[in-house]
Parts: structure tokens; sequence; C-alpha cells
């Protein structure tokens, strides 16, 4: 885990950097945090009304009692439409109301307990794809805060191995490359996000 997050950050600071990026700012989803979940988004100005998003997620729980977990490492990407941006001029920032595709990828290990029943619970380890709309909206408090809230529908693909939850068996897969499909809500944020150059 240690060399994704030192990559993940190089390749943010590099950006930052990147002379022909206008404007960079750095957010935290609210919501996955208060789970205990670290998460981090960088956004960069393209042009006055296009900007280009990236989040990055890791959920670590792991439940030793009933051996369950809920484990997941997922990244976004998108490309960002704003209507009418407020404050751009003002301090090379965007607000107001956004739309664009974004593309997501990540991979997860999840088993919780069924009606309190082991027998009946599974473990499902493998990785998902999706494919959307990102319908949002940002609000600046000021030249460097703003909150962005933001939801994306569209289509997303799993395929997993499924194990027994506990036992002896725990790591022989009982079915391997399931696969499942998912149209509706992939994504949800609620971010505070802070710009770093005015």
């Amino acid at each position: 885990m240690k060399p994704v997050v030192r990559y993940i950050l190089l390749v943010s600071v590099l950006l930052c950097l990147f002379g022909g990026v206008r404007a960079q700012s750095v957010k935290v989803n609210v919501p996955l945090w208060l789970t205990g979940s670290p998460n981090i988004g960088f956004e960069y100005t393209l042009t006055r009304q296009l900007t280009v998003n990236a989040e990055g997620a890791w959920l670590p729980y792991m439940f030793k009692k009933n051996e369950e977990v809920f484990r997941v490492l997922m990244g976004a990407a998108e490309l960002r439409y704003y209507w009418n941006p407020q404050n751009f001029y003002t301090n090379d920032s965007w607000d107001g109301f956004y739309i664009g595709p974004y593309a997501m990828y990540g991979t997860f290990n999840i088993g919780l307990l069924k009606h309190n029943d082991p027998l009946r619970s599974y473990r499902r380890k493998g990785w998902g794809i999706s494919g959307g709309i990102t319908f949002g909206y940002k609000y600046a408090f000021n030249s460097r805060l703003a909150l962005d809230m933001n939801i994306g529908v569209g289509y997303a693909h799993f395929q997993y191995d499924k194990y027994k939850l506990g036992g002896e068996y725990v790591n022989f897969p009982l079915e391997l490359k399931k696969t499942k499909q998912w149209i509706g809500p992939t994504k949800f944020g609620v971010s505070l996000t802070y710009n770093i150059f005015r």
C-alpha cells in the first residue's frame, strides 16, 4: 500500500508544478474521512470552463471477530465543464454547476456476516470499473475554500472470486470470475476544497 500512496503523492506534486496549469486545488471527501477512510483529490484548470478532476480513496476495514472485511482501493478521473464560473477571473478558481464524463477503477475484498450466520456468509474479492456522467455544484466560501458536491450516474462492471467468510476453507474459492453489472448511481462526493494557488 505504501508504494501506491507515494506514487500518487509524487504524481500530484509534479502536476501542481506543471507550468501550463492555471490553478490547482486539493480536496478531501468529508463523508469518507468521517468513516476513517483516507482519501484525496486534485482539480486542475484547463480553460475558463474546463477542469480535470482526479480522486483516490482507501477503505481499510477488517473485523477479526467474524473474519469480516471491507477493503476497497479506488481511483477516479473526470473532465468537468462549468456553466458560467463565478470566481474565475478574481482568484483563478471555479464554482457553480458542472457536468462531465468520468471513469473509475478499483479493487475490493468485501465479506460481511449475513443474518449472524457464518454458513450463509461469503467474501468477494475482485475488481470493478465504472463510467458515466457526473453532475455537481461547487460553492466558494472565499478565495481559498469551497464545498464541492457531486453525484455520478453510469454503468459499473465487477469481476470477483467468491469465498467462505470464515473457517478452514476461507482461502479456497467457491466460484471463480463471477461478474455483476450495475446501472445507476456509482459515485458520490461532498468534498472540502482548498485552492493552492489563487
